[in-house]
């Protein structure tokens, strides 16, 4: 059986995969996890293929705050050269790369990884985590959306097991991961065709049949642009949950979110070393025409008017 270290003083070895724009949910998101599983020992690992300065400092003050080993893993690009030649190689971030370097990186570290995406929170323990059978498997992992994006990839991607995952949180055995040569399948997917969920898709070719699927307690996914374009504003996930994984282009740290995911997002900040940092404005035209939408939907007529306008003038002039 592969599976946590049956002694409780084990550490779970964490890994986040994040770009100047994720640090800060990075960093909360860490704060939830310890908020929730107090006694429990984490090894966090952070991998980037740059680290802004005020990113370091603020790791390292959390790792002073709380005592926690953060090791922070800074990426070569150079790992992906022989991927350059490709032709869709050039249309990926680079950030896209990382959740399939991650168990590379830490072949002989660690036998399991739990992999999370940056913009999730932790809102329950992580009792039963230890007690996944990753034997014969290479990670476990949550349906994605049976009734829509799973059912549309499992056919555009030819998958010959008729099952596909979010790939926000994964529970990875590491030595399983190198010895199916996960990284270089994925990759080479990835830099070789057009795919809708670029790495999500790929590894999801890559693991296909080798993927133990779990509750949806441990990756809920929530779109919050779905649920305040209804005028619905309370976090309402079946319980009990794990981690709520905020899907698509709204975010609860931004000030334009009216959902009561922000406030529970604030309510960690304030526990992080992010604790001064302000909530995101909206910027581009997408984030304006939001904003104004969900202001119309919750009935602040006049102050969506005006938001629209701005939406309208950053449409016609930027």
């Amino acid at each position: 059986m592969t599976s946590l270290s049956a002694s409780t003083q084990a550490p779970l070895h964490v890994a986040f995969g994040v770009d100047a724009s994720y640090f800060r949910g990075m960093g909360v998101a860490i704060v939830s996890l310890l908020k929730n599983n107090p006694g429990k020992s984490f090894v966090f690992h952070v991998f980037a293929f740059s680290v802004p300065d005020d990113a370091r400092v603020r790791i390292e003050h959390l790792a002073q705050q709380y005592a926690l080993d953060i090791r922070v893993h800074v990426l070569s690009a150079h790992q992906l050269d022989k991927f350059r030649a490709f032709p869709c190689f050039s249309k990926h971030h680079l950030g896209t790369f990382i959740r399939l370097l991650i168990p590379g990186a830490l072949q002989g570290v660690a036998h399991e990884v739990l992999y999370l995406d940056a913009d999730l929170l932790c809102l329950g323990p992580l009792d039963g985590l230890a007690d996944i059978d990753l034997s014969g498997y290479i990670a476990a992992a949550v349906h994605d959306q049976i009734e829509t994006t799973a059912k549309t990839q499992i056919a555009a991607l030819g998958l010959m097991h008729a099952e596909y995952f979010n790939a926000g949180v994964m529970f990875i055995n590491v030595d399983e991961w190198m010895a199916h040569g996960v990284q270089d399948r994925a990759l080479t997917e990835l830099s070789t065709h057009d795919m809708t969920f670029a790495d999500q898709d790929a590894l999801n070719i890559a693991l296909n049949g080798r993927v133990r699927f779990i509750d949806e307690r441990w990756n809920s996914r929530y779109h919050l642009v779905e649920h305040l374009s209804h005028g619905r504003i309370t976090l309402d996930v079946p319980r009990p949950v794990t981690f709520v994984h905020f899907t698509g282009p709204v975010k609860p740290w931004h000030s334009w979110c009216l959902h009561e995911s922000r406030d529970i997002f604030v309510g960690y900040q304030n526990s992080s070393t992010w604790r001064d940092m302000p909530l995101d404005d909206p910027h581009s035209a997408r984030d304006l025409k939001l904003y104004s939408r969900f202001l119309f939907k919750q009935g602040y007529a006049l102050r969506g008017l005006g938001w629209h306008l701005k939406y309208l003038i950053k449409r016609a002039f930027f």
